[in-house]
């Protein structure tokens, strides 16, 4: 009989032993807040530099909706291959992107160059409020033959708003109202200034 009581009283030991579900939840369950769980690319401040994990190929470090039309618009481009000298010049990451607010609406933008067969291409894609992105086109050139090695000799980097560059177009000092994006090959340096709904080309250096 003591048996039989026994082996009744061990699961009721059991069951008040153990935690309470609301005790688990609490201590145990970390969920995220739901703005920190739906990380989005639409609307991202100049400030920040947010970029989806894409899957598509090439890979570059660069928001899914610019990829797909750069997929759609340029079939076949490849990342460049950046030739040493053009890497020298710039201290960021990479000679191939530059971010920042290029057309002065407060949202990121980013400028890249590719190679689409044997010429390479340099595009800048804003971002509107809808989360996408408009491609324009800045311009394109050949890429150089290093060895058998096909080579972009350009590097990229942002001019930032404020900044004071000098118009050897019109001899005149330039203040830019918005960051702009650089392109440079050696010493040469033309930065495209978006005004009135355009890109203009100025010459930066002599």
């Amino acid at each position: 009989m003591k048996k039989i009581l026994y082996l009744l009283a061990l699961p009721l030991c059991l069951f008040a032993c153990s935690p309470e579900n609301e005790e688990v939840k609490d201590e145990y369950v970390d969920v995220a807040p739901q703005a920190d769980a739906l990380d989005s690319i639409a609307n991202v401040p100049k400030d920040n530099v947010k970029t989806d994990e894409n899957t598509t190929t090439p890979t570059l470090p660069l928001p899914q909706p610019v990829m797909e039309q750069l997929t759609e618009k340029y079939p076949g481009w490849e990342k460049p291959e950046i030739a040493a000298d053009a890497s020298a010049k710039v201290s960021d990451e990479t000679a191939a992107i530059a971010r920042g607010d290029f057309d002065g609406d407060t949202r990121q933008d980013v400028a890249l160059q590719f190679a689409l067969g044997k010429e390479l291409v340099i595009v800048a894609a804003l971002q509107k409020e809808d989360g996408e992105f408009v491609l324009e086109e800045l311009s394109r050139d050949i890429l150089f033959n290093e060895r058998g090695t096909l080579k972009s000799l350009y590097y990229l980097y942002t001019a930032e708003e404020g900044e004071d560059l000098y118009n050897y177009d019109t001899n005149q000092e330039l203040e830019l109202s918005n960051d702009a994006v650089s392109v440079g090959i050696d010493n040469s340096v033309m930065t495209y200034v978006y005004q009135n709904g355009s890109f203009e080309k100025v010459a930066t250096t002599e």
